[in-house]
């Protein structure tokens, strides 16, 4: 799975859900060693739902995960580039 991830420059979703909390520590840890990027997102299905992103960016901060690995704290312009490589994949 990370091999994958890592051989196309996708990003590994790091789930905000209070139930959920995916990936688990154990696999978190070998995505870091992978290099990975991770998305932090929070699986929103409501407004209210919205606040559950401190559970991920939590979990991305316990884990020593640096900001410029993580998509979503990217400047809009490297964002848009970064995305706009994966274009017809």
């Amino acid at each position: 799975m990370f091999a994958a991830c890592a051989q196309f420059d996708t990003a590994l979703e790091i789930n905000c859900r209070p139930e959920r909390q995916d990936p688990p520590d154990d696999l978190l840890d070998l995505a870091i060693e992978w290099e990975l990027r991770f998305a932090v997102d929070t699986d929103a299905h409501a407004p209210g739902q919205m606040e559950w992103q401190m559970y991920g960016c939590d979990k991305a901060a316990r884990h020593e995960i640096p900001a410029t690995q993580v998509v979503n704290t990217l400047p809009a312009d490297d964002l848009v580039a970064w995305a706009g490589s994966h274009n017809g994949r």
